[in-house]
C-alpha cells in the first residue's frame, strides 16, 4: 500500500498539531518459531516519502518477542503557576505549582533572581527565555522551536517536537497538546503534561525513548490454550493479555498474565463474543526528574479509577438463533461476582454489516468497542448501524453520543476527550466526546478490522480487510504502511513495545505474531 497523505521526513508520523522527527523504524515481525527478524520483515515505508530510520529493529529472541532497546524517558520542562498568566497542567488532572513568593530562585541558581517560568532557564547567572510560548516565533524562518528542549533547531533530527499551535478559546495549544473544544489544552503522546505562559501552551514532561514497561507472556503461551478460537485481543498496562472467543457453544473471556497464569470466564448462554477492550492510560507517566531549572518535580499524576477494567461485546446475526434471549450487547467483567461475572451494561438490537470480515457472524451486532479515559464505554451499532452509544459506569446511564453515516467497525481513544472511529468502507472520523463534534480524518480505502493506540508515539495502528497494517497520526490524518497481516485478523498494541496480530480463528487459522514498534522519536 502506498502512503495516502503527506508524510514528514521521519519514520514516525507527525503527531498533529505537532511534528516529531523520529529515528528507529522498529518494524521486525516475529512469531513463535522464529529466532530473529530483520527490518524488511516488518514495517516498510515508501522511499518516495523521504523517510529514513536512525537504527534497525532489535533482534527477536527465541520466545517470539524482541529484546528491549529503550532507555529512560527524556523529560520536558515541567512548568509552574506561581505568577500571573502562567500555569501547568499535569495529565489533565491537576495543576503543578510552586511558591514563587520567595526572593530566592527555586532552582537554586545564584544571580538569576526569580526564574521560574516553564520557558525560562538560568544560564551563567542570567535568566533567559526558551523558545516555547513566544510570539513572534524566535526560531523562524529556517529553524523550529523544539518544545522538549526549548531550543531552536533545524527541522528534522531526533527527539524534535515542533509544529503549529491551534486556537483554543483564549489559549493556544502547541505541539504535544490538543484543545478539548472548551478552552483547555490537554496532553497527548509523547507528552504527559501541559505547560502554559500567558495562554500559550505546549506539551510538557515528554518522552523521547520508549520505556519498556513490562514483558508479554511468552509467545508459546499466547499461542497455547489462551488463543483457542480467539476473536479479539487486547493488553492491559501491565502486559496482561485478554481475549474473547467465537466458537460453537459457550464462549469465553480469557486472561493470560505475563507469568503464565491463565484464567477464563464463561459467557452468557450461546451468545457469540466479538471484541475485548481494557481501560488503559493514553500517555506514558513521566518517570524521570525534570530539568533542575524547573523548580520542583511535578506531583505524581492522578489517574482515573478503573485502569485495567475489561469489557467485551456479545454479537449475533439475525438468523443465528441467539439474538433475542438473552439480548446481545456489551458486558463488563466483575471478577468478584461469582454468580454473574459478565453482566450486560449496554443492550443491543440486531444489526448487520458487510465488513470488515465479510462474515455474517463477525460483521453482526455491536462493533467498535472502546473505553474513554473517563471510565465510559463506547460502542457502535447497538441501536442502529452508525449509531454510537455510551455507558457511564459511574452514573449507571446510557445515551446516544452521535450517529455516523455508515456502520462503525472499530474505535480507539486518542486523548482524554477524543475517539478515533472507523466506519464501514474505511473512513476514519474523530469524535470529541465533550462537544459531540465529529471531523473527517482520512479514508483508508478498505474496511478497518481494528484500531489500537500507542501511548508512546500517539500513533494509531489499524488492521485492514486488505491485510495491510497502517499507522495513522490521528490529529493530522497522515498514514504510512507498517506491515502485512498473514490473514484476516486484528491488531493490538502492548506496553511491551510490540504490536500483536491475532487471526480470527473461526474463519482464519494461524498463530499470534508480533511486530516491534519504534523505540525512539
Amino acid at each position: 500500500m502506498s502512503i495516502r497523505m503527506g508524510f514528514s521526513a521521519c519514520l514516525c508520523l507527525a503527531l498533529a498539531p505537532a511534528l516529531i522527527a523520529c529515528g528507529d523504524d522498529g518494524a521486525g515481525a516475529t512469531d513463535s518459531s522464529s529466532t530473529s527478524s530483520s527490518a524488511t520483515s516488518g514495517a516498510s515505508v515508501d522511499p518516495s516519502a523521504g523517510a529514513s530510520a536512525a537504527s534497525e529493529s532489535d533482534a527477536a529472541t527465541s520466545d517470539g518477542t524482541a529484546s528491549a532497546s529503550a532507555t529512560s524517558g527524556t523529560s520536558g520542562t515541567s512548568g509552574t503557576s506561581g505568577t500571573s498568566g502562567t500555569d501547568t497542567t499535569s495529565g489533565a488532572t491537576s495543576d503543578t505549582s510552586v511558591d514563587t513568593d520567595s526572593d530566592t530562585d527555586p532552582t537554586g541558581a545564584v544571580g538569576c533572581g526569580l526564574c521560574d517560568q516553564p520557558n525560562q532557564a538560568c544560564v551563567e547567572d542570567v535568566c533567559v527565555s526558551l523558545c516555547q510560548g513566544q510570539d513572534p516565533d524566535p526560531c523562524g524562518p529556517d529553524q523550529v522551536c523544539d518544545v522538549i528542549s526549548g531550543e531552536c533547531k533545524p527541522p528534522g533530527g531526533l527527539c524534535n517536537l515542533y509544529g503549529p499551535s491551534e486556537a483554543c478559546g483564549d489559549r493556544s495549544c502547541g505541539p504535544g497538546s490538543v484543545c478539548d473544544g472548551e478552552g483547555e489544552c490537554l496532553p497527548i503522546a509523547p507528552c504527559s503534561a501541559v505547560a502554559c505562559v500567558d495562554g500559550a501552551c505546549w506539551g510538557d514532561a515528554c518522552t523521547c525513548d520508549r520505556v519498556k514497561e513490562c514483558d508479554d507472556a511468552p509467545a508459546e503461551l499466547l499461542n497455547g490454550p489462551f488463543s483457542e478460537k480467539i476473536a479479539g485481543l487486547d493488553f492491559a498496562d501491565d502486559c496482561t493479555a485478554w481475549m474473547v472467543t467465537l466458537r460453537d457453544g459457550v464462549d469465553y473471556l480469557r486472561r493470560l498474565r505475563p507469568d503464565g497464569e491463565l484464567t477464563q470466564w464463561p459467557g452468557v448462554s450461546n451468545l457469540d463474543m466479538g471484541e475485548v477492550k481494557v481501560l488503559r492510560r493514553l500517555t506514558i507517566p513521566q518517570a524521570t526528574a525534570p530539568r533542575p531549572f524547573v523548580g520542583s518535580p511535578p506531583p505524581p499524576p492522578v489517574f482515573a479509577e478503573g485502569y485495567g477494567e475489561v469489557a467485551l461485546t456479545y454479537v449475533c446475526c439475525a438468523n443465528c438463533g441467539c439474538s433475542l434471549d438473552p439480548p446481545q450487547g456489551v458486558a463488563r467483567l466483575v471478577e468478584e461476582d461469582m454468580n454473574e461475572p459478565l453482566p450486560i451494561v449496554i443492550t443491543a438490537a440486531t444489526t448487520q454489516g458487510n465488513g470488515p470480515f465479510m462474515s455474517i457472524l463477525f460483521d453482526a451486532g455491536p462493533q467498535g468497542l472502546t473505553w474513554g479515559e473517563d471510565r465510559v464505554l463506547y460502542v457502535g451499532n447497538t441501536t442502529a448501524n452508525g449509531q454510537l452509544n455510551s455507558a457511564d459506569l459511574e452514573k449507571a446511564t446510557q445515551q446516544l453520543e452521535t450517529t455516523f453515516p455508515a456502520r462503525v467497525t472499530a474505535s480507539a481513544p486518542i486523548s482524554p476527550v477524543h475517539l478515533l472511529i472507523a466506519l464501514e468502507g474505511g473512513e476514519l472520523a474523530r469524535l470529541n466526546i465533550k462537544t459531540k463534534q465529529t471531523e473527517f480524518v482520512v479514508d483508508l480505502g478498505a474496511h478497518v478490522t481494528s484500531l489500537s493506540h500507542d501511548k508512546f508515539t500517539g500513533l494509531v495502528y489499524a488492521g485492514l480487510s486488505s491485510l495491510e497494517i497502517v499507522e495513522i497520526a490521528p490529529f493530522s490524518g497522515e498514514v504510512a504502511d507498517f506491515a502485512t497481516m498473514p490473514g484476516k485478523g486484528r491488531v493490538a498494541v502492548s506496553p511491551s513495545g510490540r504490536l500483536w496480530y491475532m487471526p480470527v480463528k473461526y474463519i482464519q487459522p494461524g498463530e499470534l505474531i508480533s511486530f516491534e514498534l519504534p523505540s525512539s522519536l
